[in-house]
């Protein structure tokens, strides 16, 4: 019966979709707010549910967040307003297996476009 219960519990783990890669990268500092952040995933996505691009200030530079046409594994986020400073992205995403994931990541733009 063990055995049956781990063998379940690790088929679950697997299931969920990790990031693979973020653009800017996670840490990182830049010259410009990009016009697009990317966040890939180890696995196909469903859905995302919410993207945020916030400035220190609370500010949310996002202007709309969506799956890749060629990539479901792939959310891509347009965003507006540059300035500089640190930024925080923010996502809630369902994974193919329907559950919801989130996270997030911090990154610097040196200055405003």
């Amino acid at each position: 019966m063990a055995g049956v219960l781990l063998l379940v519990s690790s088929t679950v783990a697997i299931g969920h979709s990790g990031v693979r890669a973020t653009s800017p990268k996670k840490g990182s500092v830049v010259r410009v707010l990009p016009k697009k952040v990317t966040i890939t995933f180890r696995d196909r996505l469903l859905r995302v549910t919410q993207a945020r691009v916030v400035d220190a200030r609370g500010r949310n530079h996002a202007v709309w967040a969506r799956l890749d046409r060629r990539n479901a594994a792939k959310v891509v986020i347009r965003t507006r307003r540059p300035v500089a400073g640190r930024y925080r992205v923010l996502w809630k995403v369902q994974a193919e297996d329907g559950h919801t994931e989130t996270g997030s990541f911090r990154f610097r733009a040196r200055r405003s476009r």
